[in-house]
């Protein structure tokens, strides 16, 4: 599949805007702070207010026509259907409530927001809203894009409405086959009531029986793989994610999401090389993406990509102590034992560790007993005394 340019497109144009286009518009600023809360307490209640019932819809249209019936019963319960696209976009995930803002920018009624939320074991997810004021100077979301699913709210209601009342209609509209059967058209139709009602076990007695160019269909490759990554048949997720990226493998949105999915099954060149390609068309200098690449590197060897990353994440952002801890890593995991005194240094002076030698040889990464033993530790740890 050809691979899109939505992120780059909504970076570009929110890293085109003046620097100093924040000041410009405070107001925005401050608005969007309290966006950032209802993502944080998964509150959809304090979110409806930000949305625009007559833009979502018609954007949610232009992107896939539904049936008169369809749209009408979506504008009257734009508020339900809506939250299950947002509960969407939250998915499963247990975060720790410190989404963050991490780039704004906002001027002449328009602008972007990005935040990063905090999930377990040291990773991030993405969030790139899309913002409008409108006549009265209320802050609108005109769209957002989330990283844990690769692609937006938009697109996300679009393939929900389908579901919602699915029709042999619908479903060829649906389909990039130029001219499915009406056996084909009918299995689809049941996958996406299947879908529609969380039935896993009935998904795929429908799923199995697809010809290969159907599990090939975007809508249904999606579908598979969100199933199989929340079952337990390691055997299915291996065959579902290998259709996946030969759907998705070209799409710089996906990206993410299939790296995510390749740590899964530990396949980490792979997911390095699917978190490079997000990476590049990710224009938020920050430091989290570098320094989860710079782990990737380090656990397959690398040890150059992982200190390059690693000095890019401590770069663009010298607040994060994750990228400091990337930058240790890489050099000791190197043995460039002079070169870690840098980030020992730093993590001491700014996070307030005290990193003896005792508690490197305790840290489950090995390459700190090297550490620990050498002589630039020692001569270090004793001039900090």
């Amino acid at each position: 599949m050809k691979g899109t340019t939505l992120i780059a497109a909504m970076l570009t144009a929110l890293l085109s805007l003046p620097l100093n286009a924040a000041e410009n518009d405070a107001k925005a600023r401050e608005q969007f702070m309290g966006i950032i809360g209802a993502f944080n307490t998964q509150s959809f209640q304090k979110l409806v207010p930000a949305l625009d019932q007559t833009d979502l819809v018609n954007r949610v249209v232009a992107v896939r026509p539904v049936n008169s019936q369809v749209r009408e019963t979506f504008n009257r319960q734009f508020a339900s259907i809506a939250e299950v696209g947002f509960r969407y976009s939250v998915h499963n995930e247990k975060s720790d409530n410190s989404g963050e803002l991490i780039a704004f920018e906002f001027e002449n009624g328009l602008g972007r927001g990005v935040i990063r939320v905090k999930l377990p074991r040291h990773e991030y997810a993405y969030l790139v809203f899309d913002l409008r004021h409108d006549r009265r100077g209320r802050l609108k979301i005109v769209d957002w894009f989330d990283s844990r699913i690769g692609q937006t709210l938009t697109m996300s209601i679009s393939e929900l409405l389908i579901a919602l009342q699915p029709n042999k209609a619908d479903t060829r509209a649906l389909l990039a086959l130029p001219n499915p059967t009406d056996l084909q058209l009918f299995q689809v139709t049941e996958m996406l009531k299947a879908a529609r009602d969380s039935q896993a076990q009935r998904f795929f007695e429908i799923y199995d029986g697809f010809d290969e160019d159907i599990k090939a269909e975007p809508v249904v490759a999606k579908l598979a793989m969100r199933f199989a990554a929340t079952g337990k048949d390691p055997d299915r997720f291996v065959k579902t994610l290998d259709t996946f990226v030969d759907v998705f493998g070209g799409d710089d949105n996906y990206a993410f999401v299939a790296s995510n999915y390749f740590m899964q099954i530990q396949a980490y060149d792979r997911a390095f090389a699917s978190l490079e390609q997000f990476h590049r068309n990710f224009d938020v200098q920050e430091g989290g993406i570098p320094a989860r690449l710079s782990a990737l590197a380090l656990a397959l060897g690398q040890f150059e990509h992982a200190e390059r990353y690693a000095v890019e994440a401590t770069t663009d952002e010298p607040s994060l102590e994750l990228a400091w801890w990337s930058l240790l890593r890489a050099r000791s995991g190197a043995a460039d034992f002079d070169g870690s005194i840098e980030a020992l240094a730093y993590l001491e002076d700014k996070f307030g560790h005290h990193l003896d030698a005792a508690k490197l040889k305790r840290d489950p990464f090995r390459a700190f007993n090297g550490l620990a033993a050498s002589e630039a530790f020692a001569d270090w740890r004793a001039g900090r005394q």
